[in-house]
């Protein structure tokens, strides 16, 4: 990747705890495919992948002052089909771990706003966006939509939080955007 990231690989498993934990109150609970394991350890499979940066974040960034990290990842919520979102999809996302998140917002916003210039794709930001994520400083981030979509127009989301910042497009919202706007 250009911007300097390296590729985290995501699991599809993993902790009930973490997203109960750093998602706090947000609809993504309900929407949680989850399950005790064969140790009957409250597992589920992930709902977003954001919240393992968070949590890893010492972890990866090691020695390390900053580090960005991309990723392709099978998510799932069990919730009601729409357009462009299923109960299975892939989100492609960036983390930038950084002590600095007001700094690593804007890095990762114009790494999105690139990658989208990019492909031709007509889009809008909100730059205030209520997440419904806790983690988010402030409860706050930034959507990314495409007015083509109708109802379903946010393609991207993101914002900062204590351990840097990041954001997850939605591959199958993208493609249909695309495809909306005959690119």
């Amino acid at each position: 990747m250009e911007a300097g990231a390296e590729e985290a690989i995501v699991p599809a498993l993993w902790s009930q705890d973490t997203f109960i934990e750093k998602t706090g109150g947000s609809e993504i609970i309900g929407q949680m495919w989850a399950f005790a394991d064969k140790k009957g350890r409250p597992c589920c499979l992930i709902p977003e992948a954001t919240a393992l940066f968070q949590e890893k974040s010492k972890e990866l960034l090691g020695q390390r002052r900053e580090r960005m990290l991309f990723y392709t990842a099978r998510c799932y919520r069990y919730e009601r089909p729409q357009a462009g979102r299923y109960r299975e999809f892939v989100q492609l996302g960036l983390e930038y771990l950084s002590p600095d998140p007001v700094r690593a917002l804007r890095i990762c916003q114009d790494i999105c706003t690139g990658f989208l210039d990019s492909l031709g794709l007509r889009y809008e930001i909100d730059d205030a966006a209520q997440r419904g994520l806790s983690y988010y400083l402030n409860g706050q981030g930034f959507e990314i939509r495409c007015a083509e979509l109708g109802a379903q127009q946010q393609v991207v989301g993101g914002g900062a939080y204590k351990e840097g910042a990041g954001f997850g497009i939605g591959a199958e919202r993208l493609l249909l955007a695309l495809a909306t706007q005959g690119i």
